[in-house]
């Protein structure tokens, strides 16, 4: 008898509990709002003493046979993702990520100490699993790991903002590849230096406005609901891009920037 996503997913959730080591289970994202198949994925981020082996994990995975389909074992091991087992529930693609605790609070409490104050691999935002960690719904949490972890993360750290907004309006000074895009009328190479200024940009007034910087995905929608920013800087920022991809308007997509960066940094300095 086919049986709902929902019930598959509370089925996981059973099940990946009862492993002896996995000590929480989180999704990011609202349990009431699971994706249909081709909407999205499920990422079930499941914390550990030890990372079970995979003999144990497939086992598990095993007697959920008649509700899931597509079982991969250890697409990836270690890393900023985990441990990773892959499953399909009624066609979404889901993921059973698999992290030791310890490693965890050792990470956390390295980004919250402004070790990462950027995107390092391929565009993995480090303060993005903070921002996930402290709005991650929870499933499972035997000894409370993830409750006492949101509320650690609850409060911004001052010294976490200050080295933010150092780190990301002193890269914010450095125009020299806009400018010779600009100079060059060269459409191409000025969207990629905009790209790298618009970045730290948004890194900057999303620390100014004390939220751990998701990553880029629905950052207007961030933006229009801060307090501290500034005036129209969603449109602007849209404004600047439209500019720079025609090659008459560069100049006048470089002056909206610069004056945007500019009431940026008197806001910092507030």
């Amino acid at each position: 008898m086919h049986k709902s996503t929902e019930k598959v997913f509370e089925s996981v959730i059973e099940k990946v509990s009862s492993i002896t080591e996995v000590k929480s289970i989180g999704i990011s994202g609202a349990k009431s709002q699971l994706p249909a198949a081709g909407e999205g994925d499920i990422d079930f981020f499941i914390y550990c003493d030890e990372i079970p082996d995979i003999e144990k994990r497939k086992k598990i995975l095993s007697n959920l046979d008649t509700e899931i389909c597509n079982i991969k074992m250890n697409i990836f091991e270690g890393g900023h993702w985990g441990t990773g087992d892959f499953i399909e529930i009624n066609g979404v693609e889901t993921w059973l990520m698999f992290f030791k605790i310890t490693d965890v609070i050792r990470n956390i409490d390295e980004i919250l100490s402004g070790k990462y104050p950027d995107k390092i691999d391929n565009y993995y935002y480090p303060i993005g699993r903070v921002g996930m960690l402290e709005k991650i719904t929870i499933l499972y949490d035997k000894n409370e790991f993830l409750k006492s972890l949101k509320e650690k993360l609850r409060i911004y750290p001052e010294a976490l903002l200050k080295k933010l907004i150092d780190y990301h309006i002193d890269k914010l000074s450095d125009m020299e590849d806009i400018e010779r895009a600009v100079y060059r009328k060269d459409v191409l190479f000025y969207h990629f230096a905009l790209d790298i200024a618009i970045d730290h940009f948004l890194q900057a007034i999303f620390a100014l406005n004390k939220t751990y910087f998701p990553s880029r995905k629905r950052s207007l929608s961030f933006i229009n609901i801060f307090e501290i920013k500034p005036n129209y800087c969603g449109e602007r920022i849209l404004d600047i891009i439209q500019l720079g991809s025609q090659e008459s308007n560069m100049k006048t997509s470089y002056e909206l920037l610069l004056s945007l960066i500019s009431e940026l940094i008197e806001l910092s300095k507030m």
